[in-house]
């Protein structure tokens, strides 16, 4: 097998024919237009059919698509987008597919995709679907995977050829160089920002009640909210900013200087670290959900303790700010309130406790006003907790903030 190293240009023919199938692709399914046209074509003259690169490279054989008619040919392009946006590529490496399983993976994933474009009626020509490997319908294609690694015989006389794009074996004509500009194919970056735009418009879709298939509805639901565990991205923030106030030291002359045989006869402290201060003020309003609030009190507790920042000061706040309390044990606070809310209040009086705390962690559902920046020489953390059904609140978008948002299930 020769290496390819460049695009293979289309003859002006190849090149209406491809641009009317697109064309007509996006008008079967137009929340895919982003993609459908972002695809870099390649000439792949003898190849049999359509396949992609992680890079978004299109590998076309026209006299194929010819055969196929414009009907098929546009299913076809819309199959090949949905391998791109599903990130098969990137799914097949998480899972270890390797050596001859990349056709295993490549027949989950044409199933997959096929199931919804087949039941929305488009002609894909000679088309995997679930039934010939055995497999449900509307399931996933890392459980199609798995399933078909249990029984390989399950699909033995199907041939897929979609391309290393599809997390399959790469074929002879993809190009191994990477994209050195647009015109050659897509960085990750790049990449991202089409899915970012198809799983907006799908969601758009969907809102206006449009049909839209059901595993790219999951698929754009998963894009724009991902499943990352907010106490991860709490931990992530908080551990930042306490490593920031660990880092700092003052002078102490109750400790020598580690420097000092560089200079006899002059006196120096030595340094020692700064334990990390830390407030944290609580939404009391009567807007807050208060098992959420639990939560996030003992995560919040627990990370404190483990770094270093226990007592901390507490200012229960709904739209005045109690007095401090110094605790041990966030889990022991009582919690008053139950009026309007207005953080700013609590942060400003955090920030003019003594000692002055480094990061001050706010938890609030978010119905209130915020400064314009966090107080100088402070970090503060912002535990957003957004109830499900109800529009996200605007977290604040100032100098020195840092949100993490927590959704009630």
């Amino acid at each position: 097998m020769v290496a390819t190293t460049r695009i293979a240009a289309l003859t002006r023919a190849d090149a209406e024919l491809l641009a009317a199938a697109r064309l007509r692709a996006a008008r079967d399914q137009p929340y895919l237009a982003a993609a459908l046209f972002a695809m870099v074509p390649v000439s792949a003259p003898g190849f049999g059919t359509f396949a992609v690169d992680p890079w978004w490279r299109l590998y076309v054989d026209m006299d194929t698509a010819r055969s196929w008619g414009m009907a098929s040919t546009a299913a076809v392009l819309v199959h090949e987008a949905h391998h791109l946006l599903r990130n098969h590529h990137d799914r097949a490496r998480s899972l270890g597919v390797t050596g001859a399983h990349h056709e295993t993976w490549n027949l989950a994933t044409d199933a997959a995709i096929n199931d919804d474009l087949v039941a929305d009626g488009l002609p894909v020509p000679s088309p995997v679907l679930p039934r010939h490997l055995g497999c449900a319908v509307g399931g996933f294609e890392e459980a199609y995977y798995r399933s078909l690694r249990t029984r390989p015989q399950a699909g033995e006389h199907i041939d897929p050829a979609c391309g290393s794009g599809a997390g399959g074996a790469p074929h002879p004509h993809e190009i191994t160089d990477e994209p050195a500009d647009p015109s050659s194919g897509l960085d990750p970056v790049a990449a991202d920002a089409v899915r970012s735009t198809v799983a907006h418009d799908v969601a758009a879709a969907t809102a206006s009640g449009e049909h839209v298939p059901p595993s790219l509805v999951r698929w754009a639901t998963a894009f724009l909210e991902p499943q990352v565990p907010w106490t991860t991205l709490l931990r992530a923030a908080l551990r930042k900013d306490l490593r920031a106030a660990v880092r700092n030291t003052t002078p102490d002359w109750s400790r020598p200087d580690r420097r000092a045989d560089s200079s006899p006869g002059v006196l120096r402290p030595g340094q020692r670290s700064v334990r990390p201060r830390v407030a944290v003020v609580v939404d009391t309003s009567a807007s807050m959900q208060r098992t959420l609030l639990d939560v996030a009190v003992t995560e919040i507790d627990a990370l404190l303790h483990r770094g270093g920042a226990s007592p901390v000061d507490v200012l229960v706040c709904d739209q005045e700010a109690a007095h401090p309390q110094r605790v041990r044990r966030l889990g022991d606070l009582q919690l008053s309130g139950g009026r309007g809310t207005d953080m700013r209040i609590g942060i400003a009086a955090a920030a003019v406790l003594r000692p002055t705390p480094r990061v001050i962690v706010v938890l609030t559902d978010g119905e209130t006003p915020w400064p314009a920046c966090a107080p100088t020489g402070i970090a503060v953390v912002v535990v957003m907790i957004d109830a499900r059904g109800r529009d996200p609140q605007p977290a604040p978008t100032g100098a020195g903030f840092r949100t993490v948002r927590v959704t009630s299930r």
